[in-house]
Parts: structure tokens; sequence; C-alpha cells
């Protein structure tokens, strides 16, 4: 087909096509006074960072924590964004409302024979369905009809690029949709009051009067054990237990050693007593055991010199002393023998050597004597230190628990200090509805439409007649099978025009 063609058409069916965009012109302006323009009001909210977008990690004051702030305003926009169209809230307007200020005729049954009756009577019988197939569904009032259309008509969201949420609401009457949405902001700030409200302070309060009686009882506790246990400082104690302890062991080597080296020194002198004749043959004199009874006086001095000092130097008390008391109770009571023995003989007396090597054999052996029972006294005190020791040991565990619990119990309690604190500020902040979201600007009445619109309306009346009108030119043009002209015979009959027959009038 050719452009000649086409328009031979166009011109040929013109009445068809001018009809068609006649009769969509009168569609669309019944179509115009048929359905009752669409309004939307809006309302501007601004959010901001507020106190709710601030979470402290539940840590003791003591130790490190660092508020963290949700700051992602995509997410905070459309948290809030959610709250705005919360069934909830629209149930309260609705029911504060009433659904027939906020959808006029919502209740109104029309005449079967209008648009608006037609429809009715259609949404009767889906209802009648419904009703018999899904029961629960079709048991709706007049309420929840009109809270799922207030919410089909509602709209929050944000604006590109800023922190303002615009809430919307479309409805057949201007006044209806300022008054819910207005009314809808007004329940909004209210609930989200409710929403980012702490915890009361009552509970804080309870727990901390719960806490104030453990601790007291643990502290009652850790004292009762520090008394028992006689304990000012675990560690303290323990090391000192320690350093006593390795004293004591040292004193232990010390006297082993001793006695070790004063029994090979008592067996070399009986040795060489044994070799050696108690008595001599003398000059003829009366003679004393001056020389015997003088080394003994030197041995003594030299004995009670050493008590002396240390007794000076130590204590008076100390363990050395018992032993070195001993020895000299011997040497004492040997002197004492050698006063009152003379030898009278003129021919044989005292062997000074033999009497030497005894004096010293019976010095040896009196600090043998003390020397073990010093021994046995430091091996008492290393037992007692081992014993102490071990107890320290066995109660740090159970000491340093109660301590633990009981600076667990004290953190808590600065905790929810803090927390009772925090909460009364929040509570009072939500009192005062004190927020992060103000409001920019409330709805008013819109003096235009936002649907229809009457330019757009017009073009599509035209475009639609004029589109409707040429298809239905050539939809018809494609069914007459008459022919009009030579051209339409030579196309379809494919046969040479010889003459034409004028038309009869």
């Amino acid at each position: 087909m050719t452009i000649r063609d086409i328009l031979n058409t166009l011109c040929k069916r013109r009445l068809v096509i001018g009809g068609f965009i006649l009769a969509s012109l009168v569609g669309g302006y019944a179509g115009l006074k048929l359905i009752a323009p669409t309004y939307e009001a809006t309302a501007r909210l601004l959010v901001r960072i507020g106190q709710e977008d601030i979470y402290m990690p539940v840590l003791a004051s003591s130790q490190f924590r660092t508020p963290m702030m949700a700051v992602v305003r995509e997410e905070q926009l459309r948290s809030e964004s959610n709250i705005l169209v919360n069934a909830d809230l629209v149930r309260r307007v609705v029911e504060d409302v009433t659904p027939q200020v906020l959808f006029p005729g919502i209740d109104v049954v029309h005449p079967w024979y209008t648009p608006k009756g037609v429809m009715q009577r259609l949404m009767a019988v889906y209802r009648a369905m419904e009703d018999y197939f899904i029961p629960l569904s079709s048991d709706r009032t007049l309420n929840e009809i009109a809270v799922e259309r207030f919410q089909r008509d509602l709209r929050a969201d944000a604006v590109k690029n800023s922190n303002i949420i615009e809430v919307s609401l479309r409805s057949k009457s201007p006044d209806a949709a300022v008054l819910g949405v207005n009314k809808l902001v007004g329940y909004y700030l209210n609930e989200r009051v409710r929403i980012y409200r702490r915890e009361q302070s009552g509970f804080f309060t309870e727990q901390l009067e719960a806490l104030e009686v453990q601790i007291k009882e643990t502290e009652a506790a850790v004292d009762a054990f520090r008394v028992q246990g006689q304990l000012v400082d675990v560690d303290k104690q323990r090391n000192a237990q320690i350093d006593r302890l390795e004293e004591v062991r040292k004193q232990i080597d010390e006297h082993t050693v001793a006695v070790a080296e004063t029994e090979q020194r008592i067996q070399t002198l009986r040795e060489q007593l044994a070799k050696l004749p108690a008595t001599v043959r003398l000059a003829g004199a009366e003679t004393a055991n001056s020389y015997a009874i003088s080394e003994i006086s030197k041995q003594l001095a030299d004995l009670r010199r050493q008590e002396a000092d240390i007794a000076e130097r130590y204590s008076a008390s100390d363990p050395r002393l018992d032993a070195l008391r001993q020895e000299i109770a011997v040497v004492g009571n040997m002197l004492t023998d050698l006063h009152g023995t003379r030898d009278t003989s003129s021919q044989q007396g005292i062997n000074p050597l033999h009497a030497r090597i005894r004096d010293d054999l019976m010095k040896s052996e009196s600090a043998l004597a003390g020397l073990q029972q010093a021994l046995k006294r430091w091996q008492t005190l290393e037992a007692d230190a081992l014993s102490r020791l071990g107890g320290f040991n066995s109660q740090e565990a159970e000491y340093k628990k109660l301590v633990q619990q009981l600076e667990v119990l004290r953190d808590t309690r600065q905790l929810y200090l803090e927390k009772t604190e925090e909460t009364r500020f929040v509570s009072a902040q939500a009192a005062a509805k004190i927020g992060n979201v103000s409001v920019v600007n409330l709805a008013t009445a819109p003096s235009r439409p936002v649907s229809p619109k009457l330019w757009l309306v017009l073009l599509g009346v035209i475009a639609v007649g004029v589109i409707g009108g040429t298809g239905l030119a050539f939809v018809m043009e494609f069914f007459d099978d008459s022919l009009h002209s030579e051209a339409e015979v030579r196309r379809y009959l494919k046969l040479p025009v010889l003459a034409t027959v004028p038309e009869m009038a």
C-alpha cells in the first residue's frame, strides 16, 4: 500500500474518523463530569539526629566505651516513614475523624442504573463470592474499609538529598485530605515518643535496691573471710611467707652441714682421746689442774661473749641461743668440777693433752646437741611455713572470687545509676515532647486537583480519537469489498480497465 492509497483511504473514511474523534471528546467530557477530581494534601516533617539515635554500650563508666550513633540518613528516614504509615495510627485517625468525614459518600447507596450504582452491585457480587470462598476476609466493617482505603491513598516519602519527609493523602474532598494528614501527623508525633521512650526508672530503682543488699552481703562475707583467714593482702602475705620459707630452708641447710661437721670432729677427737693416757708422771711437786681450769675459763668467756652478741644482733628468742646456752651450762659444770679437784700426788697427775682433747670432745658434743635441737626447731618452722603457704594457695581462689564478685556488683550499681539518670532525662524529654522531628508545615487545602489533569485528558482524548478513528477507517476499508476506482480494479482484480460508465443521475 502506497502513501497515495493511505491518503485516499483517510479521505474516503473522513466521516468515520471525525465521528470517532467526536465520540472520544464526548466520552472524555462525560468522564470529567462523572468522575470527581482527586485532591492531595501534603505536610512536611524535618528529621534530625536526636537522643533516640544515640546508643550507649552496656558497660560500666570505669571501662572504655564510645557512644554509637545511627547517622545513616536513608535508614532513619525510612524508619520514620514506616511509623507514619503504621496501621494503628491510621486506625486512630479513622476512629477519631470517622469514615464519613474522611471519605464522603463511602456509606451512600447509589441507584442501580447509575455508574456508581453499577460499581456497587459488582462489588457486592465480588464480596458475596469472597464470603463464600474466604469467609474471614469478607467480613469487614466500615472502619476497616476506611482504614484500607486510607492506607492505599496515604504516601510518606523522603525528599531526595534532604532530611524532609512529605506526608500526602489523596481524597475526593480537599478538606478531608487536609484533616486526615494533619490528624495523622499529630498522632505520629505522640506515637514516636512512646516508641523511642526508654525503660521506666522504677525498674532501675528496684534493681539498685537489690544490688545494695547484695553488695552489703558480699562486703560482710569478704570482711569475715579476711578476719577468719587473717588476710590483708593475699599476694603480699604469700610472697612474705615464701621469703620466710627460703630463709628457714637456708638455715636448715646450714645447720645440717654444721651437724655433719661436728659429728666428724667428735669422731676424730674420740679416736685421738683413745690413743692418749689419762695421767702422766709428774716432777714430784703438788700440782693443781691450772692449765685445764685456764682453758675452760677462756672457753666459757668466749661462749658468753657469743651469747651476748647473738642476743644483741637478733633477738633473745633466737633458736641458736638454746644450743649455746646448753653448751655454756656444760662448760660451767666442768669448770666447777675442776675447781674442786686437786691432784696431790707427787708422782702422777692429769695429762694436759688428754684433758684438752677431752674438753674439746665435750665441747663438740655439747655443740652437736645444740645444733640438732636447733635443726629440729628449724624443720618445725619449715613445716609450719609450708602449711601456711598451702593455706594461702587454697584461700586465694575463694578470696579473689569474693573480691571479683564485689567489684562486679559495684560496677553494675554504677551502671544502673547512670541508666537511671539517663532514663529520667529521656522521660522528661518525652514528657515535654522534645524530639528530633519537627513539623516544617502542616497540610493546607489544595487549590488544584492532582487528577485528572485537563490538558493531559484533552491530549489523551484527541490521541485516542485520531488513532482509534484511523484504525477504524482502515478496518472498514479492509472489510469493504466494493470497487470504487480504476486503481482498485487493477489492484484487486488484476485486469486492465478498458472503459468506464458514468454514473446516471
